[in-house]
C-alpha cells in the first residue's frame, strides 16, 4: 500500500525569512515613526501527495480494454520518472476523450517509478506539473500508440523543466483478428446508462461476407476526439460490438482497407430511450459499407390508461 504525504508547497511565492530589527532613526531625535514590518506572504496550503519510494514501482489502470484480450493491442503506458537527487513532486492529468481519466499528485522519489496504463485505444490528453517549478508539459496520445507492441510516453525533470520521451517495442505488427467464435467486445462511456429507463446502444461492424477484410474503425465524441478506434480484420461472419454508455453525440466511421469505400453513421442523444438499438455497419460483397439501424418499437415514456372494472 502507498503511503501518502502533506507535502509544504515550494514553488513561487514562498515567504523568506527576515533577520535583525528594521526601526531606523533619520536624524536621531527618535521622532518618527518606526519602521512597521513587513507582512508576511501567507503559508502555502499543503499538498496531499501519493509517496512513491525509492526502487517502487506504481501502477494504475485507466479504461477498460477489448475483449476478448489476445494481446494485439497492449496498453499504452505513461511513465514519471527520476533520477535526480532528491523527490520530484508532479501532478498528472490523463483525460481521455470520454469517461473517467486519472488526476493523482506524486512524490516520485529517485529510481522510483509510477506508471498509468492506458488501456483503451482512444485519444488522451496528458499533462504533467512539476509542483516546485510550475514547468507544464502536454503529450497526446491516439489509438496508433496501440498496437502488439510495448510502448510508453516518459515524463521526467530536467533542471528545472520537464522531459518528455516516447519509446516502443519494434515488431511487425498485423491488426488484430475478430472471428466468428470471438467478437470483439468494447464499452465506450461514462456507464451512466447502465441501469435505467434510458438504454446504452449499441454499434456493431459485421463481415456477412466469405472473405476476411481489413477496417478502419473510429467512434468519434466531441471536436472530433476518438472514443476508440483502431484497424482490425474481420474474418466471415465476425462482429465488433461497441456498446455506447452515455447519452450524447456520436459520429462512427468505418472505411475499408482495400478500397477505402466508407460509411459515416451520426448517432444522435435523441435516440437513446427505452428501447434497445442497435446501429449495424455491415461489409458487401461488391466490396462497399451499408449502415441500418434496428430497434424495439415500444412506446417510451407514455403511460398506459388503467382499464374499468
Amino acid at each position: 500500500m502507498q503511503r501518502r504525504a502533506f507535502l509544504a508547497a515550494t514553488g513561487t511565492g514562498l515567504a523568506a525569512a527576515l533577520a535583525g530589527c528594521t526601526a531606523s532613526a533619520n536624524d536621531g531625535t527618535g521622532g518618527d515613526d518606526p519602521t512597521p514590518d513587513p507582512t508576511p506572504d501567507p503559508t502555502p496550503e499543503p499538498v496531499d501527495a501519493v509517496v512513491v519510494e525509492s526502487g517502487e514501482r506504481l501502477t494504475t489502470v485507466v479504461g477498460d480494454a477489448p475483449t476478448p484480450d489476445d494481446g494485439a493491442m497492449k496498453p499504452h503506458h505513461v511513465r514519471l520518472t527520476t533520477t535526480e537527487s532528491g523527490p520530484w513532486t508532479v501532478r498528472v492529468s490523463v483525460s481521455p476523450a470520454l469517461g473517467a481519466g486519472h488526476r493523482e499528485t506524486y512524490e516520485v522519489h529517485p529510481n522510483a517509478e509510477v506508471s498509468v496504463s492506458l488501456r483503451l485505444p482512444a485519444d488522451y490528453d496528458v499533462t504533467v506539473t512539476d509542483l516546485e517549478t510550475d514547468a507544464t508539459a502536454t503529450e497526446v496520445v491516439t489509438p496508433a500508440n496501440f498496437d502488439c507492441n510495448r510502448s510508453w510516453t516518459a515524463f521526467s525533470p530536467d533542471d528545472g523543466d520537464i522531459s518528455v520521451s516516447g519509446a516502443a517495442t519494434r515488431m511487425a505488427c498485423a491488426p488484430p483478428v475478430v472471428t466468428a467464435d470471438a467478437p470483439l467486445s468494447v464499452s465506450v462511456g461514462d456507464r451512466s446508462l447502465s441501469d435505467g429507463e434510458t438504454k446504452p446502444r449499441t454499434l456493431s461492424v459485421v463481415n456477412p461476407t466469405a472473405s476476411a477484410a481489413v477496417v478502419d474503425l473510429s467512434l468519434e465524441a466531441d471536436a472530433d476526439a476518438v472514443a476508440f478506434g483502431g484497424r482490425f480484420q474481420v474474418e466471415p461472419d465476425a462482429r465488433i460490438d461497441v456498446t455506447l454508455t452515455e447519452q450524447r453525440k456520436f459520429v462512427a466511421r468505418v472505411v475499408r482497407a482495400e478500397n477505402e469505400a466508407s460509411e459515416t453513421v451520426i448517432i444522435e442523444p435523441s435516440s437513446f430511450d427505452c428501447n434497445e438499438g442497435t446501429t449495424v455497419v455491415a461489409l458487401n460483397d461488391d466490396g462497399g459499407v451499408q449502415a441500418t439501424t434496428l430497434s424495439t418499437l415500444m412506446a417510451c415514456g407514455e403511460e398506459i390508461p388503467e382499464t374499468a372494472g
